[in-house]
C-alpha cells in the first residue's frame, strides 16, 4: 500500500495543467483549524482561511450536535463512533485515550486549542452538552497542532454566541435512575454583546451502581467593537464524580484444572456465572474531576485581504483518584482449594475461585494548569497569476502539572498501620465472588510529589496556492521547540503539597523539529476532486538519565548521555494520503482516502543485559518502527427533505515493522505484532427522518448500526476484546408549542460485549437501555 498511494501522489501532481470552473461547495474549513459544518444549516467559523475543504488535501470528518442530540448522547466515549477508524478507550471508569489510524497520539482541541493533558496520560472529558459540532483531522497534524500529533486529532466546536433569542430546557430520565437536565441560553445582552450560555446536571446510579455525577456550565460573549474588530470570551466549568471500575474477577491467567485433572477453564476464558452488574470495588473507591477554563480571542482585520487574530486560553483540571484497581485470587501450594494450574517447572498451584482480595489499590491526584496563546496574521495576495491564501504565526503552550501518589501500602501483617500512605481494615480484605461485601474501608495520603513543567514554542507558515481553477498547491512548514523539565519533592501532612526546599533540581529535555505538509488538489471532473499529499510529525520524549540502563541510538550504536539533558531524539515519521471527494448539489458527499503512516526512532527494551563491567542492565534501544495502513469510507446523502444517511467504513493495519540491526537487541520480539486496541474494522449506518406533513407530521425517527472489529489488549496479541454489533433507535415529536417528545432505546438487541477492562479483569458493557426526555424550546 505504501508504494501505491505514494506513487498516486506523484501521478496526481504531475498530471494536472489546465484549469477551467471553480466549483465551490458551501462548506467552510479551515487550514489551520479546519472547521466543519456538518449537513445541518447552522455554519460554524472558527478557522483561519474561509476556503472550501474541496481546497485542502486532507482527510476531515465531522459530527454535529442535533446528530448527537437526537440520539441522546452526551459522553465523548459515545460519540466517537460517528468517524471512521476511530476508537476511544476507557478504563478505571472515565479514562479515556482516543486512537486514530491506529495510533494513541491524538490530541483532544477545545475550540482549536489543544488539550496538553492529553499528550502525557489518559483523561477524563467533560460533557457534550455545549458543544455544536465534532470535527476530526485525519493524519499527522504537527505541522498545525505542534508535537505529538501522529494519527490525527479531534477538535471539539462549543456553541457560539447568537443575536438570536434562544431558551431551551431538557429533562431527560432513564434506564438506572438516569437523570440529566440541560438549560441552554442566548441572544442580546447589552449593546452589541451577544451571549451563550449552557448548564447540564446528571446524576446516574448506574447498571453496575458506578453512580456518576456531573456538572458543568459554560458561557461565550461576542461583540464587534467596530467595523474591523471583533472578540469572543469564552469559559467554562466542571465538577464530576465518577464510580471507579475495575470490572469482574480476573479471567484465567493460566489454564486451569479441576483436582482430578480435567480442564476447567482455558488461559483468557471467563469464570462461568458471574454476576455481570456485581461491582467489586471498595466502599472508599472515588474518582473526582473538577476543572475550569476561560479563552479568549481578538480578532482585526486591516482589510478585506488581511487580518491579525490572537487566541490565548487557561485551563486548570484537578484529578483525584482512589481506587481498588487489582483483584487477586487465593492461592497455596497445598491442595487446599478446588482448582490449579501448573507453573513454569511444572509444579501445581491450587487457587481458589470462590474468594478475591483487595491486593493493590492506587492513590494519585493529578493538578494541571495550562497556558495556550495563539497569534496569527493572514490574508491573501497575487504572485501574477496564482492566487496565495497563507497564514503566518506563533503558538505558545505552558503546562504546569503536579502529580501526587501514595502507593506505600500497608504491609499485609499489619494493615492497620497508618504510618504507610494506604491503610484500613478494607486492605487485603477477602471478598466474595458471587456475593460480594465490604471488608471495611480504606484510608489514604500522598507520599510524594513529581514536578513538571512542559513549555512549547511553534513558528510557522501556511501557502495554498490556487495554480489554475483545477489546480490547488498547498505548502507548510512549522518549527517547533521543545523543553520537559521534572522534579520532585516529598509530601507533608499526606495531602496535595510540598515544601520547594525539599524539591530536587530539575532534570531537563530540550528538543526542536521541523515538520510539513505539502500537497495538491485537482478538480478531476464537475463535482469530484482528487488529492494527494505528504506530512511529518515528531513526538519528543521525556527520559532522563539512569546509570543502570544502556542507551542504544537509532543507528544502533551504544552512546552515553549526559545527566540531566536530552537522552533520545524524538519519534518521527510521515504519512502519504491519496483521497478523493465527491459532491453532488446539496444532497450527497462522498469522501475516500488511502493512508500510510511510518513512526520512527520506537524504543525497545532488554533486560537483564550484562555489561562490560559485568554488571546486569537495561537496555533501552531507539531503533524500533511502527507502520500503519488504511483505507476510509464516508458516505453522506439526503436525497429528500428531512431524511438523511450516513454510511462509513474504516480499515486500519497497524503493527510493529523492522528493527534496526544492533548488538543488543538482535531480535524484536514484537515484529508483525497488532497495535494495542486498534480495531482492524469499524463501519456505521445512520439514518434520521423527519415526517414533514400530514396528521404525522414533526414525528421523528432515527436508527445507528455500529461494528467493531476485535482488538488486542496486550502487546503479545493473546488477549483480545471480542468484536462486537450494536444497534441504537429513537423516536421523537416535536409539537406546535416548542415541547418535544422524544425516546432512545440503545444496544436493542442486548448485546454483551466488552471493551475495557484492567488486565485480566473485564469490565460488563451496557445492556439494553433506554433514555425519555422532554424539551420545551422557547425562540
Amino acid at each position: 500500500m505504501k508504494k501505491y498511494i505514494l506513487t498516486v501522489a506523484i501521478l496526481i501532481a504531475a498530471g494536472v495543467l489546465s484549469a477551467q470552473n471553480k466549483a465551490m461547495t458551501d462548506t467552510v474549513y479551515s487550514i489551520k483549524e479546519v472547521e466543519v459544518v456538518d449537513f445541518s444549516p447552522k455554519k460554524v467559523s472558527i478557522g483561519k482561511f474561509n476556503v472550501p475543504l474541496r481546497y485542502l488535501p486532507v482527510s476531515v470528518n465531522t459530527v454535529s450536535a442535533k446528530l448527537l442530540e437526537s440520539r441522546g448522547i452526551v459522553n465523548l466515549e459515545d460519540a466517537v463512533k460517528f468517524f471512521p477508524g476511530v476508537r476511544m478507550n476507557t478504563s478505571y471508569g472515565a479514562f479515556n485515550t482516543l486512537y486514530i489510524r491506529g495510533f494513541s497520539n491524538a490530541p483532544v482541541l477545545l475550540d482549536g486549542v489543544r488539550d496538553e493533558r492529553t499528550m502525557i496520560n489518559s483523561n477524563p472529558f467533560s460533557d457534550l452538552s455545549s458543544v455544536e459540532s465534532m470535527e476530526m483531522l485525519k493524519g499527522p497534524g504537527s505541522v498545525l497542532y505542534g508535537h505529538s500529533v501522529v494519527g490525527g486529532a479531534l477538535n471539539i466546536v462549543r456553541k457560539a454566541p447568537t443575536d438570536q433569542k434562544l431558551a431551551r430546557f431538557k429533562m431527560s430520565y432513564g434506564s438506572w435512575e438516569n437523570k440529566q437536565a440541560i438549560m441552554d441560553l442566548g441572544g442580546k445582552l447589552a449593546g452589541p454583546v451577544n451571549y451563550r450560555a449552557v448548564v447540564n446536571y446528571a446524576d446516574q446510579e448506574g447498571w453496575r451502581h458506578n453512580g456518576n455525577q456531573r456538572l458543568s456550565a459554560y458561557m461565550a460573549l461576542g461583540a464587534k467593537l467596530d467595523a474591523t474588530s471583533n472578540i469572543d470570551i469564552r469559559g467554562g466549568f466542571n465538577r464530576d464524580f465518577y464510580g471507579t471500575e475495575i470490572g469482574l474477577p480476573p479471567n484465567m491467567s493460566y489454564d486451569t484444572y479441576n483436582l482430578d485433572g480435567t480442564l476447567y477453564l482455558k488461559a483468557g476464558e471467563m469464570q462461568p456465572g458471574l454476576n455481570r452488574k456485581v461491582r467489586y470495588n471498595n466502599e472508599s473507591d472515588f474518582f473526582k474531576n473538577n476543572g475550569w477554563n476561560i479563552a479568549a480571542k481578538y480578532e482585526k482585520n486591516f482589510s478585506e485581504n488581511f487580518k491579525l487574530q490572537n487566541n490565548i486560553s487557561f485551563n486548570a483540571d484537578d484529578i483525584n483518584y482512589f481506587g481498588t484497581e487489582e483483584l487477586s485470587y487465593l492461592e497455596s501450594a497445598d491442595p487446599i482449594y478446588k482448582h490449579y494450574y501448573l507453573t513454569a517447572d511444572n509444579k501445581k498451584q491450587y487457587i481458589s475461585l470462590d474468594t478475591v482480595q483487595l491486593t493493590y489499590p492506587l492513590r494519585f491526584s493529578h493538578k494541571t494548569n495550562v497556558l495556550n496563546d495563539q497569534l496569527d496574521f493572514s490574508g491573501k495576495f497575487f504572485t501574477g497569476n496564482i492566487k496565495h491564501s497563507f497564514i503566518a504565526g506563533y503558538a505558545f503552550t505552558q503546562m504546569f502539572r503536579n502529580s501526587y501518589t501514595g502507593y506505600n501500602l500497608a504491609p499485609m501483617d499489619d494493615p492497620m498501620n497508618s504510618s504507610y500512605n494506604v491503610y484500613g481494615p478494607g486492605l487485603y480484605s477477602k471478598v466474595a465472588v458471587n456475593d460480594p461485601q465490604s471488608g471495611g474501608y480504606m484510608k489514604s495520603n500522598f507520599g510524594k510529589a513529581t514536578i513538571t513543567r512542559t513549555y512549547s514554542h511553534g513558528i510557522y507558515f501556511q501557502d495554498l496556492m490556487e495554480v489554475t481553477d483545477k489546480l490547488k498547491v498547498l505548502v507548510a512548514g512549522r518549527y517547533d521547540f521543545f523543553k520537559y523539565l521534572s522534579s520532585s519533592a516529598p509530601t507533608y501532612d499526606g495531602k496535595r503539597q510540598y515544601h520547594k526546599a525539599d524539591q530536587t533540581t530539575y532534570n531537563v529535555n530540550n528538543t526542536s523539529s521541523f515538520t510539513y505538509r505539502a500537497g495538491v488538489v485537482y478538480d478531476a471532473a464537475k463535482d469530484l476532486t482528487v488529492y494527494g499529499s505528504m506530512a511529518s510529525f515528531f513526538m519528543p520524549y521525556r527520559d532522563f538519565y539512569n546509570e543502570k540502563v544502556i542507551y542504544v541510538n537509532s543507528d544502533g550504536k551504544r552512546f552515553y548521555p549526559e545527566k540531566g539533558g536530552e537522552i533520545f531524539k524524538p519519534q518521527t515519521g510521515y504519512q502519504g494520503e491519496v483521497g478523493a471527494r465527491y459532491a453532488y448539489k446539496t444532497w450527497l458527499q462522498a469522501t475516500a482516502s488511502a493512508f500510510y503512516i511510518k513512526r520512527n526512532n520506537d524504543k525497545r527494551t532488554r533486560t537483564n543485559y550484562e555489561d562490560t563491567d559485568g554488571i546486569k542492565k537495561t537496555v533501552t534501544a531507539q531503533v524500533g518502527t511502527t507502520v500503519s495502513q488504511g483505507v476510509e469510507l464516508e458516505v453522506k446523502l439526503t436525497p429528500v427533505r428531512n431524511l438523511f444517511f450516513q454510511l462509513q467504513y474504516g480499515y486500519t493495519d497497524a503493527k510493529v515493522s523492522k528493527m534496526k540491526s544492533n548488538e543488543y537487541i538482535p531480535v524484536d520480539p514484537q515484529k508483525d505484532y497488532k497495535l494495542t486496541l486498534v480495531p482492524a474494522n469499524t463501519f456505521l449506518a445512520a439514518v434520521d427522518y423527519t415526517i414533514g406533513a400530514g396528521v404525522f407530521k414533526n414525528l421523528g425517527f432515527n436508527a445507528t448500526v455500529s461494528y467493531m472489529d476485535k482488538t488486542y489488549r496486550n502487546t503479545t496479541n493473546t488477549m483480545t476484546y471480542p468484536s462486537y454489533w450494536l444497534t441504537d433507535c429513537g423516536v421523537s415529536y416535536r409539537m406546535n408549542n416548542g415541547v418535544t417528545l422524544s425516546a432512545n432505546v440503545n444496544n436493542i438487541f442486548d448485546k454483551k460485549y466488552y471493551n475495557q477492562s484492567l488486565s485480566y479483569q473485564m469490565v460488563p458493557s451496557m445492556p439494553r437501555n433506554v433514555l425519555v426526555s422532554l424539551a420545551y424550546t422557547l425562540r
